[in-house]
């Protein structure tokens, strides 16, 4: 709805008003800072071109992939972990030496490993996604109430099989959401650092031809496309976890 926006409506008049204030006050050289009129003037010209749909379609690409290969791993992995103390003792280990690293730490790696091609660059943002799904995963099947366990039990689910598919995965279904929506974040702000020193596309590409060539507008038309789908896919993030939170909002 309309009035959803408003906020947001209100904070980027907020900032563009900020935004020419500085610009009166201190007068920065255009390279610098340049009004707001000549980055709308850029992105308008660069939505024309198609050149923002192939910088915004390629970036979409490497971090849904990378994201949803992350999912397919981190997701049964983390309800393994919940649910098995066994296995979580095995497995932590791991997840704990290696989740403190910076996805960013990997990217001189993704490129002696991978070059500059895609595998290099869905390999960082798996890494930025794994994590965040994993970590949210187990926490998920570890606050599950065990009176449900019983009470599935009780109703019919006398295997593991059937208690697993029936109540452990829809209870913790809610907190599943919450990581995919945090890791796709975490993603998106991987996918820009590994475009700014290893890519010849991307809105991570745009921003460092835009700094290479003291095209300060071209840098901004690719910071506020990057904000805007952020907002649109945590908005989308927003209405599956209000879909499956069973009546929390």
């Amino acid at each position: 709805m309309l009035w959803r926006a408003a906020p947001l409506v209100v904070a980027f008049a907020v900032i563009v008003a900020v935004w020419q204030t500085v610009i009166w006050v201190f007068a920065p050289h255009v390279s610098l800072l340049p009004p707001p009129l000549l980055p709308a003037q850029e992105f308008w010209k660069l939505l024309a071109s198609g050149e923002l749909f192939v910088h915004t379609g390629m970036s979409l690409m490497r971090v849904v992939s990378a994201w949803l290969l992350a999912g397919c791993v981190a997701i049964p992995l983390g309800l393994a972990m919940g649910w098995s103390t066994r296995f979580e003792r095995i497995a932590d280990p791991f997840v704990e030496l290696f989740r403190p690293i910076s996805p960013l730490a990997w990217i001189p790696l993704a490129i002696l490993w991978f070059g500059i091609n895609e595998a290099g660059k869905i390999f960082v943002v798996f890494i930025a996604t794994f994590f965040p799904t994993l970590i949210s995963t187990v926490a998920g099947v570890k606050r599950i109430d065990p009176v449900l366990v019983h009470a599935g039990q009780v109703l019919g689910c006398i295997d593991q099989q059937s208690l697993f598919r029936k109540v452990i995965l829809p209870a913790a279904l809610p907190s599943i959401i919450v990581g995919l929506r945090i890791s796709f974040g975490t993603g998106w702000a991987a996918i820009i650092a590994a475009e700014l020193v290893a890519a010849r596309s991307g809105l991570g590409y745009l921003i460092a031809n835009g700094m290479e060539v003291l095209r300060a507008d071209k840098v901004l038309v690719g910071m506020v496309m990057i904000g805007l789908l952020g907002v649109a896919f945590d908005a989308l993030f927003r209405q599956l976890s209000r879909r499956y939170s069973w009546g929390r909002t």
